[in-house]
């Protein structure tokens, strides 16, 4: 099942005119009663470029760093792709990963034909365990990040599957910064460039006159009830959430409206009639 070679048409006009060579092996458990087959593909061009395109078309893409790599799903077969080498498993049988391979190396060559049309994404993920996310998360498994667990949102979040604004006791986080890729001429990254995100007086002033569009739902039910004079034991009772959870919606509360204190955020509730 080895040096299997895979060519197409036009060679000089095709990004990769074929595979190098071929290798189909059995994959997984040695005593499975149906082995599954993994292909190992090395290519005659540097696919590298490709990443940040795949990245920004492919749903699900995981664009990795050291070694530079790509993962994702391609009709059903969880490709990786290095610079000169693609691993894809796993396979029925032999005729399955011939096929899949014509039909990758059909994808690549019409990707690298129509890069123009796609926005490339150069953001690369950087994997967390569920048990590092977890240090930074309340513990409190108050249920509203939809999770039944701290951990279990630990994990979603590890996966990418869930957004961390989702979880209310999560802290603010330090430090923001926005990343831009530094391209050379021929659409490699060749480098970023950090800056930091500031905090603007002027979005600030935008957000109290938008506090519905900025609060979630929960926000605002505390914001409401804040405004009325309970207590944040009150408004846990009330609300049926953990006192530390309150806490942590009236912090973010603050945080977002731009203000400092419990009468101030009142004010801003009254004056966009919350209560």
């Amino acid at each position: 099942m080895s040096n299997n070679r895979i060519e197409i048409k036009e060679k000089k006009r095709a990004f990769l005119s074929g595979y190098n060579s071929f290798t189909v092996k059995r994959a997984g458990v040695l005593n499975c009663p149906f082995p599954k087959l993994g292909a190992r593909l090395e290519v005659d061009s540097d696919l590298s470029p490709l990443f940040p395109y795949i990245n920004g078309s492919v749903n699900g893409a995981a664009y990795l760093d050291k070694p530079e790599r790509i993962q994702f799903l391609f009709e059903g077969v969880q490709c990786t792709l290095y610079a000169s080498e693609i691993i894809a498993a796993a396979f029925q049988d032999q005729d399955h990963a011939m096929s899949f391979g014509e039909h990758l190396l059909d994808f690549l060559n019409k990707l690298h034909e129509n890069r123009k049309s796609v926005t490339p994404n150069y953001r690369k993920v950087k994997p967390l365990s569920p048990l590092d996310i977890y240090k930074i998360l309340p513990k409190t498994n108050c249920g509203e990040c939809g999770e039944p667990s701290c951990l279990a949102f630990a994990g979603a979040l590890s996966k990418g599957w869930v957004s961390a604004k989702k979880c209310p006791g999560l802290a603010q986080p330090i430090e923001e910064k926005a990343v831009y890729p530094v391209i050379d001429k021929d659409g490699r990254l060749t480098s970023t460039i950090e800056l930091d995100l500031p905090k603007s007086v002027q979005a600030r002033e935008q957000q109290q006159d938008h506090p519905e569009a900025v609060l979630t739902e929960r926000e605002l039910e505390v914001l409401k009830l804040l405004a009325q004079g309970f207590t944040n034991p009150q408004i846990s009772k009330q609300l049926c959430i953990s006192p530390h959870t309150v806490k942590s919606h009236v912090a973010h509360i603050y945080e977002k409206l731009g203000v400092n204190d419990r009468a101030q955020a009142a004010v801003l509730a009254a004056r966009f009639n919350l209560i």
